[in-house]
């Protein structure tokens, strides 16, 4: 019966608070993450964060980026892969630098500096897609480079937190950079993006035509499903984020015959109710104490974290040829930190890379961050739109 409570609530909090920001002319997104505020530990205490909820939020944001695969133009992306490469390096190495700088003057170690610039270098692309596709710019070139962007960020930041990983195993005498290792850090992803590979040359097609053959209830949205479940759970078995997975397979089924029918099906299942719970479950970590006890060092990564994503991806996009207005977008675009830096700062507390001092203030800067993410990219393509 709490589930059932916690979901009536999320439910009819972030479709008003949607309402709301739609009739005040902000992104929806904004209503649904501060419902997470408000309901949460942090206000009135009416929702936890409990196990169940984290499921049913993982399934929402593995369904969300499963949509913007099947969305987005497949040679769009390959069009624009050398900008997205270039703004996912600029958005890496600005956070890891000034952040980690910024960690080490308030008597950060070193160690502990250079993951919190790590945690800072990821991008959440699933907030990033919700407002580009409320302000129908998802399949745009703006839209394609940040996609393609914040993908091949969250795949590189992965590599490096299982670099850190590793080396930190290594001071302890328990690991070397041995041909396992180098397997388990590359080799697994190459295989993992080879086996899409052949899978959509060879298998894809055969595979849903052979479905549409089967007499049951919305056979294809259901197999559909099956395949963006199933290739979560490759892309996470390989050390990567399952939404990678959920990903390349909605993007390899948008040029199948029929992804309309599955795109409309998945979507009422995904935005009546496992997207709004995934949004929310972003607000119900954040602890207002936090606020008290770090005040400045929340300040200065909020600061930091917003402007060196944003400057990062703006000088990446004009680097390869971009407009001012399309590159602003972009920049604004690899701001949000949401669900990839929160997976990333548990994993670095629970291999003792993190503090239990500064994880809630870290918690609290990433939340702030995927707060300003959508209000910057509505500033941008507003201010990139004639008269």
């Amino acid at each position: 019966m709490e589930l059932l409570t916690s979901l009536i609530l999320i439910i009819i909090g972030t479709k008003l608070a949607g309402h709301l920001c739609s009739r005040i002319g902000i992104p929806a997104v904004i209503g649904e993450l501060l419902t997470g505020v408000i309901l949460g530990p942090a206000l009135l205490g009416l929702v936890m964060h409990t196990e169940i909820i984290s499921i049913f939020a993982e399934v929402g944001v593995i369904l969300l980026m499963f949509l913007a695969g099947l969305e987005s133009d497949l040679d769009k992306l390959k069009k624009y892969l050398t900008p997205s490469v270039l703004v996912a390096l600029f958005g890496i190495l600005m956070p890891m630098f000034f952040l980690s700088g910024a960690a080490h003057l308030f008597d950060i170690s070193w160690k502990e500096a250079l993951f919190i610039g790590v945690i800072f270098s990821a991008t959440s692309v699933s907030i990033s897609v919700q407002v580009l596709k409320e302000y129908k710019r998802l399949d745009t070139a703006e839209g394609s480079v940040t996609l393609g962007a914040a993908v091949v960020d969250d795949i590189a930041v992965v590599l490096i937190v299982s670099l850190f990983s590793a080396f930190l195993n290594m001071d302890e005498g328990s690991s070397s950079m041995g041909v396992g290792f180098i397997w388990d850090l590359l080799g697994t992803k190459i295989l993992f993006f080879l086996g899409l590979f052949v899978f959509a040359k060879f298998i894809l097609k055969p595979l849903l035509a052979s479905v549409k053959k089967i007499v049951a209830v919305e056979v294809e949205t259901a197999f559909a499903l099956v395949l963006c479940f199933a290739f979560a759970i490759l892309s996470e078995k390989v050390g990567m984020s399952d939404v990678i997975g959920a990903f390349f397979i909605g993007l390899l089924m948008s040029k199948q015959e029929g992804k309309h029918d599955i795109e409309h099906n998945v979507s009422v299942i995904s935005y009546s109710l496992f997207i709004p719970v995934f949004f929310v479950s972003i607000g119900l970590d954040i602890e207002l104490s936090a606020f008290k006890e770090y005040a400045v060092l929340i300040i200065v990564f909020t600061l930091l974290a917003t402007l060196t994503k944003l400057i990062g991806g703006y000088l990446g996009g004009r680097m390869t040829k971009l407009d001012r207005s399309q590159s602003l977008i972009i920049g604004a675009g690899m701001v949000s930190r949401g669900e990839m830096a929160l997976i990333i700062v548990k994993m670095g507390e629970n291999i003792g890379l993190v503090s239990e001092a500064h994880y809630s203030a870290i918690v609290v800067a990433i939340i702030l961050t995927t707060l300003f993410s959508p209000l910057l990219i509505k500033y941008a393509i507003e201010k990139g739109t004639p008269a």
